[in-house]
């Protein structure tokens, strides 16, 4: 498990959000899945990826229907963190916006869904200074998928 975080994921969060710089790093337990996030004025969660050169931004009520802010249909990478997000706001969570960039496993690997949701989840965790163990976070991913 690597422990300092990785220049990808960095420059990953300058190109996608530029003129921001991030105020948390945290790795996903568990995983080899990485978040660089900082803070916005807004109600949205936007998610950019390294591995797949995509970003989508959405809301809790947004995601729940399955559909980023500009009423597309979420990318299929950004399907289980949004549906992390609905589950943590159902659970009476307050999400504030916040830009997060993400650096996975291998994009073709069945472990990259459950790594981005999984970074998603300890960091919103970490914003609420909740805590979390891998263990509590693979449960939650898996509540959020089932709806």
């Amino acid at each position: 498990m690597q422990t300092d975080t990785p220049l990808l994921l960095l420059s990953t969060f300058q190109n996608f959000f530029p003129g921001q710089k991030p105020t948390h790093t945290l790795q996903a337990p568990g995983y080899e899945t990485w978040a660089a996030a900082a803070l916005t004025n807004d109600a949205r969660l936007t998610v950019a990826c390294a591995e797949v050169g995509g970003r989508a931004a959405f809301t809790w009520q947004t995601a729940r229907r399955g559909e980023t802010i500009t009423h597309r249909p979420l990318p299929i990478w950004a399907q289980l963190p949004a549906a992390v997000l609905v589950k943590l706001c159902a659970e009476g969570l307050d999400v504030p916006g916040v830009n997060v960039a993400l650096l996975g496993e291998r994009a073709t690997s069945p472990r990259f869904a459950y790594g981005l949701a999984a970074a998603v989840a300890a960091l919103l965790h970490t914003l609420h200074e909740r805590p979390y163990t891998a263990d509590s976070i693979v449960k939650l991913i898996d509540a959020a998928k089932r709806g």
